[in-house]
Formats: structure tokens, C-alpha cells, sequence
């Protein structure tokens, strides 16, 4: 005989609250997720290099982290169908022919369909017991009954949602993935070894002596590029005053700081960068302008 909770009527209001804290609280535990890798992106993206900026935005193992966190968004009901506002709520997700707990895979497969949010919102106010994730899965949302038997959690049974949806995240940063290969189209592959210190000295000296009301400069440069026969030559430039944003007046000193490189290096010897920064207490602008000859990254080839 089926469970008198199971029968009974769980209203909008009740509906759209367990849809709300349900948001709200995966929401905080995925940013959470997030920390390290968002400290660890605006610190390589402020942080000056002779690779430039890091603008890899799921680089390094803070990334696979940060998705971690995205995905458990899939699983949050695969504790007994009960995510954490639906316990503030005594709500339970069970399946809808044998009114017993879902099981966590169900579970997962019910909430894949997140991803189309409006369209479940929609339909889970209609029907405040089976949105479309529960008709795919074979669920349906109850009022939580403590006499229904809960079974004992099983690690591996969890963890499977977990590793799908893990997966799932990998699909849906695919764009991002892509994003990430442009920007690393300058991304050079220079030879550490290679550094020359005296032709870096010569350099800078020459940007400071001509220019350096403008900036204080930092040169280095290398003699090898592995496949490549020119050199790679980085500077870095901290600008005395702002003249980032006064466009007419960052040309002016582009034009001149370009000049000058090219009257001791010529366009064809070399490739490189200049990365104009100017630095406030608390804040930072940057930008870059590639010089010399262009090179195909090993991620266009």
C-alpha cells in the first residue's frame, strides 16, 4: 500500500523554495570549489612575465578542481534523493513506481537537466512532483517520510554519478577549451638556456636611456626558439604614468618603443612581446603588443 506521504500535494510555494535554496546552496558549495583556482587565475593574470599573462582559464589542477565543484551540482540529491534543502524541507526524491528512495544514478539523471533550467522551472510549478528530470529518470519529489526505508549510504553507487558528471563538465567546457587555444597562439617555445644576459642589458639600456621618462623597462632576451631559427625577445615596461588609457598617447610611445627595438633588432631576427603595465596601490592595467616576426604556436600547426 503506498505511503500516505507519498500522496500528499507539495505546494508552489514549497516547490519553488526547494528549487531556490537548492540553487543557492550548490551554487555557494561549487564557488567554494572555486577559490584556489580563481586566486591562482588573477594572480597569473596580473603577474609579469616574459610568457605574458596566463589567460588559460581552466589551467593547472585548481581547473579540474573548480569543475569538480560544477559537477557535484549534478549529484545533489544522490544522498538518499535528498539534497541539502530538501532535508531543510523534508523533501525526499523517490522513485515514482515503487515509491522507495531513488537510487543515486536516477538521481544523477534527474538532475542533468539543469542545464535547461527555464524550461524545468516552468514545468516543476505546473507539476511541483515530477519536472522533466523526473519523468526521464522515473522519479518524483514526495514529502519526506521518516518510516520509508533509507538505505545505508554505498560510496561506489555515489561515485558513479560523481565520475559521469564529471565527464559531463568536460563536454560543456569544450568552448572554453577552444578560447584557450587562441589565446595560446602567442604562446612561444622559446629555449630557457638560450638566455643571453648581455643582449639583454644592451637592450634594456637602450630603452632606458632613450625612453626612460616614459618607463622603467625589463628585457630579456633568447636566442633560440625551438623549429625556429630567430630569436624571442620579451620586455616588460612599467609605465610612469597611465598612458594605457589615453589611447593617442600609448600609440605615440608604441610607436617610438617599436622603433627603437627595430633599430638594433630587425623585424625578421626575432619575435616578441612588449607588455606595457601600470601599477596603483591595489590595482593594475596591462596590455600587450607582439613585435617581430610572427610564429605559428604548436597549437595552429
Amino acid at each position: 500500500m503506498e505511503d500516505l506521504a507519498n500522496n500528499k500535494k507539495i505546494d508552489t510555494g514549497e516547490r519553488l523554495g526547494a528549487m531556490i535554496l537548492d540553487h543557492g546552496s550548490m551554487s555557494f558549495i561549487s564557488m567554494a570549489f572555486s577559490i584556489p583556482w580563481a586566486v591562482s587565475f588573477f594572480a597569473n593574470v596580473f603577474k609579469s612575465s616574459e610568457d605574458g599573462p596566463n589567460l588559460n582559464f581552466m589551467a593547472g589542477p585548481w581547473g579540474y578542481l573548480t569543475m569538480l565543484g560544477f559537477a557535484l551540482y549534478f549529484c545533489k540529491d544522490c544522498i538518499n534523493g535528498r539534497s541539502i534543502a530538501k532535508r531543510l524541507l523534508k523533501l525526499q526524491v523517490v522513485d515514482n513506481a515503487t515509491g522507495q528512495v531513488a537510487t543515486p544514478l536516477q538521481c544523477f539523471v534527474r538532475d542533468i537537466f539543469i542545464v535547461i533550467w527555464p524550461i524545468e522551472g516552468i514545468v516543476a510549478l505546473i507539476n511541483t512532483s515530477r519536472r522533466l528530470g523526473d519523468r526521464v529518470a522515473g522519479t518524483k519529489l514526495v514529502v519526506f517520510d521518516p518510516n520509508l526505508n533509507q538505505p545505508k549510504i554505498n560510496i561506489i553507487k555515489i561515485l558513479i554519478p560523481v565520475a559521469l558528471a564529471y565527464g559531463c563538465m568536460f563536454l560543456i567546457l569544450i568552448p572554453f577549451n577552444k578560447l584557450n587555444r587562441v589565446f595560446e597562439v602567442h604562446k612561444i617555445n622559446y629555449l630557457k638556456n638560450s638566455f643571453n644576459q648581455q643582449s639583454s642589458t644592451e637592450l634594456e639600456q637602450l630603452l632606458g636611456d632613450s625612453l626612460g621618462n616614459y618607463f622603467t623597462p625589463s628585457v630579456k632576451v633568447y636566442d633560440s626558439i625551438q623549429r625556429e631559427n630567430v630569436k624571442f625577445i620579451s620586455i616588460i615596461l612599467q609605465l610612469k604614468e597611465n598612458y594605457i588609457e589615453k589611447e593617442s598617447k600609448y600609440k605615440e610611445l608604441n610607436t617610438l618603443t617599436t622603433d627603437l627595438i627595430y633599430s638594433k633588432y630587425p623585424k625578421e631576427k626575432f619575435t616578441g612581446q612588449v607588455q606595457y603595465i601600470y601599477r596603483t596601490s591595489g590595482q593594475m592595467q596591462s596590455t600587450i603588443n607582439y613585435i617581430g616576426t610572427p610564429i605559428i604556436s604548436k597549437t595552429e600547426k
